[in-house]
């Protein structure tokens, strides 16, 4: 959303709306009944983890357990083990063990290979379709291309036995103490950093498998509490403790780079014949865009993206060049004097975005006064391009890793490329038989113009941070994205990735690109990951979305995703943009940065989310919801729907539409908190979507200048509540200059004042009876519940009660109901879910 308008948006609604007083009882019961959904399905709650949802959830002191399913949770989390089993060979399998060998081994049950690079090569031109991983740690030296010739190959762990897979190298070192106290130190060659200050290839480490933290000012681990950056706090101990504040933007902005088309095209999808709504889209009525060429000698941008093949990155025209940023930070508060570093070119800043949209990340050239304490100033070599958006980051908090000097608790590490020693502060101490281990690769299978390939039953681990790397704008919506995974499928078809557990990988847990169709993600647990946990991202030249270059008829369903954004904070459960035809299905998906699952564009449409669960999103940004989506730019794509227009204002292509499919969101329960708006977030021009039978707590359902969407028959729980949402939005938020297709009717919403309705007419007419109509969605048949029966409905500032609301044709057959007692409630939630509480 727009700066000025959110702004207006988050201070237009301020309310008297109170907490209930029966608030911790209806919480803990709507907590039970998040724990009772998620346990229906025992195939999206591995072993590993039974406890974690309940853990989650549980606020206040509330007994979470989900009682009446605790059968469908299965025992603790395993740790390696060996198991007591009947060993035999099955025809066609190929075996791989960690006492086998790629000499002497023929990939037989009693004979096994070593390493499944070796594997995968042998079985390639033979009959052999299936690998099996006995139990152990795989160190991959290079990722494993799975192409056409692979095609109908699983790759898997043998029944019940336990398989990791690690993208690191395991170090053989020989360590001696520091003069530092506690800190141990030893030689080792690693890979360096590319010229121009470009980022570094070790940026992360483990010590007997736990992931260290690069030194770093303030102390913190970014992974756990103490070190993430909640912009609202809602447990105790919450709060921004190893974040700093009192930083200043500076003067000056980077290199924007040149520009080299911006254009408009397309007919205006809102004019569309079919719709029934002239002009019902006139802010974001086509396709527009910028295309910028990258400075020159940029660090990062000086090869071309990946799956495009060029070297430009392009932005939406309401926006500026994605490289134009700030040069430097001000540190204005004299929190480093006394702080001296010897390389101050070795450290990275993270600093939060001022609008709180996610962090930029910033490499540092040099530091200026540093010797002075106050005024001091970070000038940066590259960096801010993690995510869209322009703007600043004054006075907003940040941290800066990557500093010998600071290399100062235990769990911290350093690795300096000039004198090639590691530093490392244990929590214990080093030996030779302690495992470290240094991430090498990004990815570690790449699986490209194939068909029929299985990966299934393992564990991920240990892939590089990607942060300081190449990020790309696919599409109209707000997130930049990297095109990589620790599993990255391009152009194939009937994928599947299944029973795995993706931990600490550095970036992206799975990413499709491009033309991936028929594809399942199912039943995996992703957790302390990077950045996002699965991402959806295709290509298109310009408005033609008529080439197979995006994802689609794909399917994520019964996922466990937590812990998400360890590093990027624009990051989500689930991210696709240019995609078409997904279904997102049964996952449960909580604690995360920003939203849990994100639509960057309306593209060809035809997604169907039903069944997930998402919960504890947006602890560290702000202006969100658990879900979110946006659809700044029209697209002529495949979709079989008719928009009216003849092929003559397409180019003469036929069999195009530049309407979408609509978006199915049925029978989902989302609960909203920390600094989320809205449950279901529908910013800038979105559009096409019916989001229907859902259960919403603590946020309703959101519009912003766009059309053709339904909020229907959901039960709404106490939305826009002050201590567990931000904003006071209600039932429904519209936020339109002109009306298009959008009906709110058959809703049940819970308030505790009977403000029901959150109405701003930006750019468009007053709230009169009569604009209404024009501006505000459609209303029927809804029942409102308050105490004492109240009801209002606020427009910018005038205010109308029940009599007058309805004397405008709004709410016609609508009823209102004194509020529920809680067992009422929860009854109300759990038929949406379709689930017998």
């Amino acid at each position: 959303m727009i700066v000025r308008f959110t702004l207006l948006a988050l201070a237009a609604f301020a309310s008297s709306q109170t907490v209930p007083g029966n608030f911790v009882q209806l919480e803990c019961s709507i907590q039970n009944l998040a724990a009772k959904f998620a346990a229906r399905d025992p195939q999206r709650i591995p072993s590993r983890s039974p406890n974690d949802v309940t853990d989650a959830l549980t606020f206040l002191g509330c007994n979470v357990t989900g009682e009446g399913h605790t059968t469908s949770m299965v025992p603790a989390r395993e740790t390696l083990r060996s198991v007591e089993i009947s060993l035999k060979a099955t025809s066609g399998t190929a075996y791989v063990a960690t006492n086998g060998s790629d000499v002497t081994g023929t990939g037989s049950l009693a004979k096994p290979w070593a390493t499944l690079q070796h594997a995968v090569r042998m079985v390639r031109s033979s009959s052999i379709n299936k690998i099996s991983l006995r139990a152990g740690k795989y160190f991959f030296n290079e990722t494993i291309v799975l192409s056409k010739a692979d095609s109908g190959l699983t790759i898997t762990n043998y029944p019940h036995e336990k398989v990791i897979l690690s993208g690191a190298r395991n170090l053989k070192l020989n360590w001696e103490a520091s003069p530092q106290k506690g800190v141990y130190q030893a030689s080792v060659s690693l890979p360096k950093r590319g010229p121009n200050l470009g980022p570094e290839i070790v940026n992360q480490l483990f010590v007997d498998g736990e992931r260290m933290v690069r030194a770093r000012f303030p102390n913190a681990n970014p992974a756990v509490t103490s070190g993430l950056c909640f912009s609202k706090g809602q447990r105790d101990g919450e709060g921004c403790f190893g974040w700093l504040q009192n930083n200043d933007a500076g003067k000056g902005y980077s290199d924007a780079g040149t520009t080299i088309s911006t254009f408009s095209v397309g007919p205006a999808r809102g004019d569309s014949p079919t719709l029934g709504c002239e002009g019902c889209s006139d802010f974001y009525p086509n396709f527009a865009t910028t295309i910028f060429d990258p400075p020159a000698d940029h660090p990062i941008y000086n090869k071309p993206l990946r799956d495009y093949g060029y070297n430009n990155n392009s932005m939406h025209y309401l926006y500026s060049s994605p490289f134009w940023r700030p040069i430097n930070m001000g540190i204005v508060d004299g929190s480093f004097q006394g702080r001296k570093w010897a390389k101050p070119d070795t450290g990275v800043v993270h600093v939060k975005h001022t609008s709180l949209w996610g962090t930029w990340q910033y490499r540092i050239k040099k530091r200026v006064n540093q010797d002075v304490g106050k005024d001091e100033i970070f000038e940066f070599a590259y960096g801010g391009h993690q995510n869209r958006v322009s703007g600043a980051f004054n006075g907003n908090r940040y941290y800066v890793e990557n500093i010998r000097e600071e290399l100062d608790v235990p769990g911290e590490w350093f690795y300096d490329e000039d004198t090639e020693i590691l530093y490392v502060f244990p929590n214990s101490t080093v030996s030779e038989q302690t495992e470290v281990t240094v991430p090498i690769l990004t990815e570690l299978f790449n699986v490209v113009d194939t068909a029929n390939v299985i990966i299934s039953g393992v564990t991920i681990t240990e892939t590089r941070a990607i942060f300081m790397e190449q990020y790309e704008l696919p599409s109209g919506g707000d997130w930049a994205v990297q095109r990589t995974g620790s599993i990255y499928v391009r152009d194939s078809t009937n994928v599947e990735i299944s029973g795995c557990e993706f931990l600490e990988v550095g970036g992206n847990a799975i990413a499709f690109s491009n033309n991936v169709t028929h594809s399942k993600i199912s039943s995996n647990e992703m957790w302390r990951t990077g950045e996002s946990a699965v991402v959806f991202v295709g290509r298109t030249e310009t408005i033609f979305g008529n080439k197979e270059t995006y994802p689609n008829h794909n399917e994520v369903s019964y996922n466990h995703m937590h812990e998400i954004g360890v590093y990027g904070k624009q990051t989500s459960c689930f991210f696709q943009a240019l995609s078409a035809n997904s279904t997102i299905k049964s996952n449960i998906c909580y604690n995360g940065p920003r939203a849990g699952i994100n639509f960057n564009d309306g593209f060809g449409g035809g997604h169907h989310l039903v069944d997930n669960l998402v919960f504890n999103m947006v602890r560290e940004t702000s202006d969100h919801g658990p879900f979110n989506s946006w659809d700044r730019q029209a697209f002529l794509t495949k979709a079989p729907v008719d928009d009216g227009f003849p092929d003559s204002v397409k180019w003469g292509l036929s069999g195009l539409s530049i309407l979408p499919e609509v978006n199915q969101m049925t029978n989902n329960f989302i609960i909203n908190g920390y600094n989320g708006v809205w449950s279901l977030d529908h910013d800038d021009g979105s559009s096409f979507y019916n989001d229907s039978d859902n259960l919403l707590v603590w946020g309703g359902c959101k519009n912003y200048e766009g059309h053709s969407k339904n909020c229907t028959h959901n039960v709404i729980v106490y939305p826009g509540i002050p201590n567990r949402s931000s904003g006071t939005r209600r039932c429904q938020t519209s936020d339109n200059s002109i009306f298009g297709n959008q009906f709110y009717f058959g809703n049940q919403c819970i308030t505790n004042d009977g403000n029901a309705y959150s109405i701003n007419s930006y750019s468009g007419p007053p709230c009169t009876p009569k604009n209404l109509l024009n501006d505000f969605y459609h209303t029927h048949t809804n029942k409102f519940y308050s105490p004492g029966y109240s009801f209002t409905a606020q427009c910018s500032s005038t205010t109308y009660d029940w009599t007058q609301w309805i004397a405008t044709s709004q709410d016609a057959d609508s009823l209102l109901f004194e509020v529920p007692d809680i067992p009422d409630i929860v009854k109300m939630g759990a038929a949406k879910l379709r689930f017998s509480n």
